[in-house]
């Protein structure tokens, strides 16, 4: 977990422009946004670096959003995932969820997003605080 006081998303996305505003729209919120322009460098920046979420586009250059949504969930199961694109189709919808991730937001509905973004976050930390209450528990037992 993310000790300082902001909190960090990984947003991936090949859309330069996309980043800043969002980058711009949720420092208002407290949350730093660092960029990934492709699924290479979503995988370096995670391997590498500690988020409170990711944030994926569904089109990247080298793949895929879903694709590499289950690769971000096996490796990272108590980070949430959430889409945050233009393809809206509901196919497309359904195999971001299937993949895991905890939400899809489709572009350009951004008002929603940072609310989304610290709700999810809650959820999972509130998640593993119970899971390790539930744990010390059975240690003490």
């Amino acid at each position: 977990m993310n000790t300082n006081k902001r909190l960090r998303v990984l947003y991936v996305d090949d859309d330069r422009d996309s980043f800043e505003m969002l980058k711009v729209m949720l420092d208002m919120s407290q949350i730093e946004v660092a960029p990934a322009r492709s699924m290479f460098e979503a995988l370096t920046h995670a391997s590498s670096e500690r988020f409170d979420l990711y944030l994926l586009d569904s089109g990247l250059p080298d793949g895929d959003g879903v694709t590499l949504c289950r690769t971000l969930r096996a490796a990272h199961p108590t980070i949430p995932v959430l889409f945050y694109s233009g393809n809206a189709h509901p196919e497309e919808i359904k195999m971001g969820m299937a993949a895991g991730a905890e939400a899809y937001i489709t572009k350009p509905y951004s008002e929603r997003l940072a609310p989304m973004i610290l709700q999810l976050i809650r959820d999972y930390r509130e998640q593993r605080s119970l899971f390790t209450h539930f744990r010390t528990l059975e240690a003490a037992a």
